[in-house]
């Protein structure tokens, strides 16, 4: 079965219909006939920002169901080898990258990341400027970073409803000085 390719605009504005809504959107997927080219595979963009995307892919082969991985198509990261989805790690490094080299700017990052955390659209306007390097030392603007945030929180409430959802990055990162 080919990728199907959607545009996706979240409407939903707290936690609980966050999840719904998209657990909705996953249930009108097609199903698939079996593995490999048999499985119907999804492609969500969910944000844009410049030339950047923030891409879900489903199905993922982590905890199955209703799991998904959060990418940023337009920019790669690494370990042993590239790939488009950011673990926390990455995004702990990028924070923390921020933070060092202008904190009383990266004061209005984790300001963003708060509002993010409690389910309201971040202001990109007030971040405008603010860069991270990547793996290549390429500048990158820091509004995808929150974008792709804001994501991984939705993967998380979806995937650990009945634990913490979205506080176990969330509270790393308070963990680590970052919010």
């Amino acid at each position: 079965m080919p990728t199907t390719y959607v545009q996706y605009t979240l409407q939903a504005n707290n936690r609980t219909d966050i999840r719904n809504e998209l657990v909705s959107l996953f249930l009108k997927e097609q199903p698939g006939t079996g593995k490999g080219d048999d499985c119907s595979s999804y492609r969500y963009t969910v944000e844009t920002f410049n030339h950047y995307s923030v891409v879900l892919n489903r199905p993922v082969g982590l905890n199955k169901g209703f799991d998904f991985t959060v990418n940023i198509d337009g920019m790669k990261f690494k370990k042993k080898r590239t790939y488009s989805y950011p673990s926390h790690q990455n995004i702990v490094d990028i924070l923390q990258a921020v933070k060092n080299s202008n904190s009383i700017q990266y004061q209005i990052v984790a300001s963003e990341i708060r509002n993010i955390y409690n389910c309201l659209s971040p202001n990109l306007q007030n971040v405008t400027g603010i860069t991270f390097l990547d793996y290549t030392n390429t500048p990158r603007p820091i509004e995808i970073i929150l974008l792709t945030i804001k994501w991984l929180f939705i993967e998380q409430d979806i995937t650990y409803w009945n634990w913490s959802g979205r506080n176990m990055l969330f509270s790393s990162l308070q963990n680590l000085g970052l919010v």
